[in-house]
C-alpha cells in the first residue's frame, strides 16, 4: 500500500471516529445560534435606530450575564452525570433538570425584584423591558440543564440540535419582530415565546435520557456556584475591554474598537465545540489525552483563523463593518489573535473545571486586575489597547499551557512509578 493511500486511509477512519462526528455535529449546532444572534443584532442596529438600539443592546447585555448561571448548571451537571455509574446516570440527569427549574425560577424572579434599579441605572422609561429580560432568563437557565444533560451523556447529535434549536428559537421571532414593528418590547417578547417553545422541544429531545426518580446531589449547589463563578471572571474579562476604550477612547475610535471586538468574539467562539465535546471526557480516564488533542485543535483553530484575517483584513473589515472602518485594516488581525488566544484560555478553563481545580479563576481575576491598571495608564489608540489585551490574553493562555505540561509530566510520573 502506497503512502498516500495510507494517508487517506487514515483520514477516513479518522472522520468516521464518533468523536470527530460528534465534534462536527456540536460546531454546526453552535453556528447556526451564533450565526442567528448576529442577525438578530444586526437586525435590530437597522430597525430601531441608535437611541433603541443602544436600550435593546443592555437588555441583550443583562441577559447574557444572567445566562452565564445556566453555563455553570450546564457544565457542574455534565460533569455530575459522566462521573456516575451508569446504570444510574439517567436518575441524576433528572436531578439535573430539577435543579434547572427551580434555578430559573429563582434568577427570573431575582431579575424582576432589581428590575427598578436597573430600569433606573439605564434610564429606561418603565419596568417593561427588564420584566421581559426576566421572562427570558428562566428558559435560558432551564435550557443549561437540558445541555447538562445531552453533554453528560456524550450524546452530541442531541447536544448539537438542542443548540440548533435555542438559537432558532430565540433569534427567529425576535428578528421577525424587530423588522415588523421596531418595537423593543415585542422584540423581547417574541424572544421569550420563542425560547420557551424552544425549551419544550428540547425538553422531548432530552426526556429518553432520563428517569425517575430524580437522585439527590450532595454538594451539586457548590459545584455550580464555583462553574459559574469560573465562568463569569472569564465573561468579564473577555468583555471588559470594549467597556475600557469606550470610557479612554474618543467616540469614534471606540467605534472603531467595537469593531475590531466582533472579530475577537467570532475567534473565540469558533473552537466552542471542542469544548463542549471534550468537556466529559476531562473529568474522568480520558482527561490526559482529551487535553492534549483538545488544546492542539483550539490552537490550530486559532492559527487558522488568525492567519485568514492577516490575509484578508480588507475583507473582514468591510463585512464586519463597512468602509466606514478602513482605519482598522492594518490591526485587525491582533483581534483575531486576542480572540483566538482567549479560545484557548476557555478550553483549558473547562478542563479545570471538570477537574474541579480553583486556581485558573484566581489567574482570571487577576489577568481582569492587570488589564484594568495597564489600559488606565496606556490608551492613547485602538492599537494600543488591544496590543495590552493580546499580551494578557496570550499570557493567560501560556500560564494554562504550562500547568497543563505540568499535569502531564506528574502524569507520566505516577504511572512510571506505579508500573
Amino acid at each position: 500500500m502506497s503512502t498516500s493511500e495510507t494517508t487517506r486511509g487514515s483520514t477516513r477512519a479518522a472522520m468516521q471516529s464518533p468523536t470527530v462526528r460528534g465534534a462536527a455535529y456540536v460546531a454546526i449546532g453552535l453556528g447556526v445560534g451564533q450565526a442567528l444572534a448576529y442577525l438578530l443584532s444586526l437586525a435590530a442596529a437597522r430597525s430601531l435606530g441608535p437611541e433603541d438600539y443602544g436600550i435593546f443592546g443592555s437588555m441583550l447585555a443583562i441577559m447574557l450575564v444572567g445566562s452565564v448561571l445556566a453555563l455553570g448548571i450546564q457544565a457542574a451537571g455534565a460533569k455530575r452525570i459522566v462521573l456516575d455509574p451508569v446504570a444510574t446516570r439517567s436518575t441524576v440527569g433528572l436531578g439535573v433538570l430539577h435543579f434547572a427549574l427551580w434555578s430559573g425560577v429563582a434568577v427570573a424572579a431575582a431579575t424582576a425584584l432589581v428590575s427598578p434599579l436597573i430600569s433606573s441605572l439605564l434610564h429606561l422609561d418603565g419596568l417593561v423591558t427588564v420584566l421581559l429580560v426576566a421572562a427570558n432568563l428562566a428558559p435560558i437557565t432551564w435550557m443549561g440543564g437540558l445541555l447538562g444533560v445531552s453533554q453528560g451523556r456524550e450524546r452530541n447529535a442531541r447536544l448539537a440540535l438542542s443548540y440548533a434549536i435555542m438559537g432558532v428559537g430565540r433569534a427567529i421571532g425576535g428578528i421577525a419582530a424587530v423588522i415588523l414593528t421596531k418595537s423593543i418590547v415585542t422584540t423581547l417578547t417574541a424572544m421569550a415565546i420563542g425560547t420557551f417553545i424552544a425549551f419544550g422541544i428540547c425538553w422531548l429531545l432530552a426526556s429518553p435520557l432520563v428517569a425517575k426518580p430524580p437522585k439527590r446531589l450532595a454538594g451539586f449547589r457548590i459545584d455550580v456556584v464555583h462553574a459559574t463563578h469560573a465562568l463569569f471572571a472569564l465573561f468579564v474579562l473577555t468583555n471588559l475591554d470594549v467597556l475600557l476604550a469606550r470610557h479612554y477612547l474618543p467616540a469614534t475610535q471606540a467605534g472603531m474598537y467595537a469593531a475590531g471586538a466582533v472579530v475577537t468574539k467570532i475567534a473565540f467562539w469558533l473552537p466552542q465545540f471542542v469544548a463542549m465535546v471534550a468537556y466529559p471526557r476531562l473529568a474522568d480516564h480520558r482527561r490526559a489525552e482529551t487535553l492534549t488533542k483538545g488544546a492542539a485543535a483550539v490552537i490550530g483553530i486559532g492559527v487558522i483563523a488568525t492567519g485568514f484575517v492577516a490575509l484578508f483584513p480588507s475583507f473582514v473589515v468591510t463585512f464586519i463593518g463597512g468602509s466606514a472602518y478602513e482605519e482598522l485594516v492594518s490591526e485587525v488581525w491582533i483581534f483575531a489573535a486576542i480572540g483566538s488566544a482567549f479560545g484557548l484560555a476557555q478550553f483549558l478553563l473547562y478542563g479545570q473545571i471538570a477537574a474541579s481545580k480553583r486556581a485558573a479563576i484566581a489567574a482570571l481575576w487577576v489577568a481582569a486586575a492587570t488589564l484594568v491598571v495597564l489600559v488606565s495608564i496606556f490608551h492613547s489608540s485602538v492599537l494600543q489597547i488591544a496590543v495590552i489585551v493580546l499580551l494578557i490574553a496570550s499570557m493567560l493562555a501560556i500560564v494554562g499551557v504550562i500547568e497543563l505540561l505540568f499535569e502531564r509530566r506528574s502524569e507520566a510520573k505516577e504511572i512510571a512509578r506505579v508500573g
